[in-house]
């Protein structure tokens, strides 16, 4: 029998020839509470089956049932209830109160102490008969003395339960030494209890299906098991009870704190407001709130410069040499502060943000204008400022400010940029991911916009002192790197179950001397992995064969896409989201470039850029040209790519137009053509539209030849210094450029078509060359960066065989395709672990969606001739895919 079965076997000996009627009644002062020893991390108190069986109608239950001993217990309470009759262990042993400790017993392992009250003699009776058989299916027994108290252990198959019954009451663990400090806890009058111990607990009454007693200093303890840090949680100890529905898990009650950072908080909390500008990415968010933030400083900075002697240092170093007292950054905040990491394709990055909320933003920006410029002029710098869309972003030159204020969970800010939005303050230790937060506010992508976040924040307390939210899919990699490596890989095996309680919130809120405390948990009802099949209402048939992918484009109208295809006669189509043609226009060539929206008149509405081999068009949504467009080039070159480039999310649209030689043209939104690129000639063709990033102050402009050259230009076309590049060899397709706040720190990375992966730093510096396996001659490789340009894969194919790599050339999954003709690769990369990789058998019009691990995400192929376009909804959970294969437009809808 397993593990668990022999616990289960706690209500089976309540006997032994042992338990008499006069006990119940004779020995009523001790209470289960009276066994449980002080050093217990974790108390669980319930009915024993009653709660059990209410637990198993949730979903949360399938994280507790991944452990062993879970499974073994609903195994072992089928077979106990075989033993005398279908249910009679139910019936009996239905409503046993029972306590449940939980201790660390090694460096990586828990155990439980289970002690259960025995109420009635049918109980024992039942004990009786289940001990007889058991011993008549080979399990053995034995017993031993240990301070006057008989001890006895069951074994079979190399477990060993070790329990003793003590007047009505039975105790059992599979640690033997947890029994002894039960039977040390009622026997010797030195050693404390664990309600003996934190006798503040009994006053805190908790409503829910159970109720749970933490000790948090053992709790640390605890969690070393499974983590390689050292936790040390500032509560001594909280009693909570559990409530669930079919989504959601919560414990709530009070804790009792020491003097760590939650006993800087002893002011009434503000509501969380800033919710509206924390973008989709966040895998963690730190939230702090107080009505009086001038109350909480006093007690932060204590805190700090006891805490942290790097802070302390910092500070005493700042106000020495530039005169700055960080103590007055909090005379700025008004009622909030928060700390976001953002989730990363790159475990190895770390993108932060410090939110801060301030009474005055003007005032604010004169202070750290003030500070900069004083700061800058103690060291002979500039002062750093930049305009991305409507906003300024300036460089604060203090390496690790957010620390100074909030310790080790703002740390990771080597460098920091801020701007101001609103009410608020952000900084960030990243250039580019402060433009993206930026682009996030703009289209809505934030957890104030979002269904699925504002669901959860229904069931969490919006007005806590501190709170700490955790998208557990997003936080996922990061988590797995904090794991001792045993632990690391379980969590490994059981991924889908435990990444399915998505949010979790932990929060704290000051009332009368204690903290009231929220743990909630959601896990939304599963669906089943749909395989999509096409109906009439999303199958669209065309006169003509369709000869491009279907392109989503985003419009002023709706928050919906609206979708732009050609078919082999060259007509274009403009479809609203149901599929409907808003317009067809013939543009006599097939399109050579992506469709791209602009706002040519800076009004807030869209139009639509795109290029043939010889003309450049704009369209609106209507059908209507933007007046002189269509329109060509001086001498009219033959084009072969088209990018829109708009350098500071300004408007002010820049066109760059690539002909079959390589001489790239850079012109206005009226096309005419700017000093320096009239044309610039690069003398071979190019692989990719020319390319445009600001890194720092440094906008940079890049563009590949099929001849490997690397050329990386300036605003003017002038080469920069290390460039052009030469890499000596064919290169694949694209590239991958890992953009960060400068030149030497930014890095582009190619392929050969033989496998050679090359990194050069944007200032022309090799950063590595690996040459990939090879298997065979013909073997042939290419780079295939996300949709996002966050990350790439690399695709290895020998024949009909097709490998995919991850970015450090590791195999993710092997596939072989029947084709005489090519396998086109996409890799759409959501977050949260939502990756999809897609091939497209051209010749045989088949789609194939893999998640990262090879899997067949929708359970058959479907139909595409061409690229596919796809989209995921966070709030509905599912993924739409539009395909073109003859002359249909078909779309897909799938969840895995």
């Amino acid at each position: 029998m397993k593990k668990v079965l022999i616990i289960i076997s706690i209500l089976l000996l309540a006997g032994a020839g042992y338990f008499t009627y006069e006990k119940w009644v004779k020995h009523s002062n001790l209470t289960n509470w009276s066994f449980v020893p002080a050093d217990a991390a974790v108390v669980f108190e319930a009915k024993l089956l009653e709660d059990l069986n209410v637990l198993r109608n949730f979903p949360i239950w399938s994280i507790p049932e991944q452990a062993t001993g879970f499974k073994n217990l609903r195994q072992g309470l089928s077979f106990l209830d075989s033993i005398n009759g279908e249910g009679g262990f139910t019936a009996i042993f239905d409503d046993a109160p029972t306590i449940a400790s939980m201790h660390k017993v090694s460096n990586t392992e828990v155990d439980f102490l289970f002690i259960v009250e025995l109420q009635n003699i049918s109980q024992n009776t039942f004990a009786n008969a289940a001990i007889g058989r058991l011993q008549e299916s080979g399990y053995r027994f034995r017993t031993r003395n240990y301070n006057d108290f008989k001890i006895s252990e069951i074994s079979n198959e190399g477990k060993t339960l070790t329990f003793i019954f003590h007047k009505n009451f039975f105790l059992a663990s599979f640690t033997p030494y947890l029994v002894e400090d039960a039977v040390r806890a009622i026997s010797d009058s030195e050693m404390l209890s664990f309600k003996e111990k934190f006798n503040q607990l009994n006053a805190t009454g908790t409503e829910g299906l159970l109720s749970i007693y933490v000790n948090y200093a053992k709790s640390g303890d605890l969690m070393g098991a499974l983590i390689t840090e050292n936790i040390n949680f500032p509560m001594i100890a909280g009693n909570y009870g559990l409530m669930l529905d079919s989504s959601f898990l919560q414990l709530s009650g009070f804790s009792n704190a020491t003097e760590g950072w939650i006993g800087t908080h002893k002011e009434q909390p503000a509501t969380f407001d800033m919710v509206e500008i924390v973008p989709e990415n966040t895998s963690h968010f730190h939230h702090i709130t107080s009505v009086n933030i001038g109350s909480w400083k006093t007690e932060q900075i204590n805190y700090l410069r006891k805490k942290f002697p790097a802070v302390k240092s910092l500070q005493d170093s700042l106000k020495s040499l530039y005169d700055f007292n960080v103590d007055q950054v909090f005379d700025l905040v008004d009622n909030e502060i928060g700390v976001a990491s953002l989730e990363s394709p790159r475990v190895r990055d770390r993108q932060k943000l410090m939110i801060l909320e301030v009474n005055n933003v003007q005032e604010s920006l004169d202070f750290f204008s003030l500070l900069t410029q004083r700061i800058a002029l103690a060291r002979g710098d500039s002062v750093y400022t930049e305009s991305y869309s409507d906003n300024e972003i300036r460089f604060l030159p203090i390496r690790d400010f957010p620390s100074t204020l909030l310790g080790d969970i703002a740390d990771g800010f080597d460098q920091c940029f801020y701007i101001s939005y609103r009410n608020y303050l952000i900084f960030s230790n990243d250039l580019q991911e402060l433009k993206n937060l930026i682009t996030s506010i703009l289209n809505e992508d934030t957890w104030g916009k979002s269904i699925q976040m504002n669901d959860f924040f229904s069931r969490t307390n919006n007005a806590a002192n501190v709170s700490l939210f955790v998208n557990i899919p997003r936080a996922w990699n990061n988590m797995l790197t904090t794991l001792k490596p045993e632990w690391e890989e379980h969590f490994k095996q059981n991924a889908s179950s435990y990444k399915s309680i998505d949010l979790a919130a932990f929060q704290y809120s000051y009332l009368d001397g204690k903290y009231f405390t929220n743990y909630t948990f959601t896990q939304p009802m599963k669906r089943s992995a749909s395989i999509p099949k096409t109906s009439p209402a999303n199958d669209v048939q065309f006169v003509s064969k369709l000869t491009t992918k279907p392109y989503l484009v985003r419009t002023h109208a709706h928050r919906d896409f609206d979708i732009v295809l050609q078919d082999s006669t060259n007509v274009i189509y403009y479809l609203d989201p149901n599929q409907n043609a808003l317009w067809t226009e013939n543009v006599e060539e097939p399109i050579t470039s992506d469709i791209f929206p602009i706002d040519y008149y800076k009004n807030g509405k869209l139009q639509y850029l795109f290029a043939t081999s010889s003309k450049v068009y704009m369209i609106d949504r209507t059908g209507d040209p933007i007046p002189g467009y269509p329109k060509t080039l001086p001498k009219s070159p033959k084009i072969a790519h088209l990018n829109l480039i708009d350098y500071d999310l300004s408007r002010n649209y820049r066109l760059a137009i690539t002909d079959v030689d390589g001489n790239v043209y850079l012109t206005d939104k009226d096309l005419k053509v700017l000093d320096g690129w009239n044309p610039r000639k690069l003398n071979r063709g190019a692989l990719l539209p020319l390319n445009h990033s600001r890194l720092g102050r440094t906008d940079v402009m890049i563009s590949i030849q099929v001849n490997g050259l690397i050329n990386l230009m300036n605003r003017r076309g002038e080469n920069m210094r290390g460039f052009p590049f030469d890499t000596k060899q064919s290169v694949s397709k694209n590239y991958f450029l890992r953009q960060s706040n400068g030149l030497g720190n930014s890095s582009l990375t190619v392929i050969s078509e033989g496998g050679e992966l090359t990194e050069l730093n944007l200032e022309g510096d090799v950063i590595k060359r690996d040459q990939l396996i090879k298997t065979s001659a013909d073997a042939r490789f290419q780079l295939v960066p996300d949709t996002g340009n966050d990350s790439f894969i690399i695709v290895r194919n020998e024949g009909n065989s097709y490998e995919v790599l991850d970015d450090t050339g590791n195999l993710l999954f092997k596939k072989n395709y029947l084709s005489e003709g090519p396998i086109l690769v996409q890799y759409y990369q959501f977050g949260a672990g939502k990756d999809l990789v897609i091939f497209t058998d051209k010749p045989n019009k088949a789609l194939y969606i893999y998640d990262k691990s090879g899997n067949l995400v929708t359970g058959n192929p479907l139909n595409s001739a061409n690229e596919v376009s796809l989209i995921y909804s966070a709030a509905k959970r599912e993924f739409q895919v539009f395909t073109t294969w003859g002359s249909n437009l078909e779309l897909y809808t799938f969840n895995y």
